[in-house]
């Protein structure tokens, strides 16, 4: 009975003095210091920025790093971040994964095109239209806008951010967003866009998925029909899309 108890105090003395020192070689970060930071995903923006920009530092307790607040370090600065994970990959490199916002649309700004994503976001201003083929928005107008904050418009515009977000994300939900050069959100009640040589009437911003549906069918019957405007209104109303060539531009 005494050989087990002694067994079981030294077995009990051992796994404490092995906790120990595990607990101890985790928290001085003997074995377990940062010697790499490696970024994936990266392509608006340098890696060394990003890891810079992390807090994140060679020589840190892997373990001690505060993955939190590092990515919120990210996202706070760098307005293309869209989402950050941290992992690690021990025994010693922290891999920071970025996803990055793509430009949806472009709205000018006094004499610049400011860029923002699908969720509304500004992400860069350009002082000219160099970047890749976006869609111009017109009908609105920005207030005060600063890299990384949300669109802004004036009080009487702000009813028209939504369904043009919405309307850019069931363009590019249906692979359409590739063809339209500019959108015209002037008036709710007739939401319009430019679209390869055809000019496409919306209408209101309902039943966008119907009328998404209907365009691309549409596209396929006009495609030798030349330039012309595609009405999508009556869709709303469970009637045919129409088609008129030769319309011209928006009045």
């Amino acid at each position: 009975m005494q050989k087990k108890r002694r067994r079981y105090s030294f077995l009990l003395v051992f796994f404490v003095v092995v906790a120990l020192i595990i607990a101890f070689v985790l928290s001085s970060g003997l074995f377990f210091k940062v010697r790499e930071i490696r970024v994936e995903g990266a392509a608006v923006y340098d890696e060394q920025e990003v890891a810079s920009l992390s807090g994140i530092e060679s020589g840190d307790n892997i373990f001690l790093i505060n993955k939190s607040a590092a990515a919120k370090n990210i996202l706070g600065k760098l307005p293309y971040a869209d989402a950050v994970r941290i992992s690690r990959d021990l025994p010693g490199t922290v891999v920071i994964h970025l996803t990055e916002a793509a430009p949806a649309g472009m709205i000018e700004n006094r004499g610049s095109y400011w860029l923002f994503d699908t969720q509304g976001n500004l992400l860069e201003s350009v002082a000219v239209l160099t970047p890749p083929k976006l869609p111009v928005v017109r009908g609105v107008t920005l207030t005060a806008p600063l890299l990384g904050d949300e669109l802004n418009f004036p009080d009487e515009d702000k009813p028209k951010s939504e369904p043009l977000l919405e309307l850019l994300r069931a363009l590019q939900a249906h692979e359409l967003w590739d063809g339209v050069t500019e959108l015209d959100v002037s008036q709710l009640s007739n939401l319009r866009f430019t679209y390869g040589e055809y000019k496409v009437e919306l209408g209101t911003p309902d039943m966008l998925e119907k009328k998404m549906q209907t365009m691309v069918l549409a596209l396929e019957q006009i495609s030798d029909k030349g330039a012309g405007t595609l009405y999508l209104a009556p869709v709303a109303e469970d009637q045919p899309s129409r088609f008129v060539p030769d319309k011209g531009n928006f009045p």
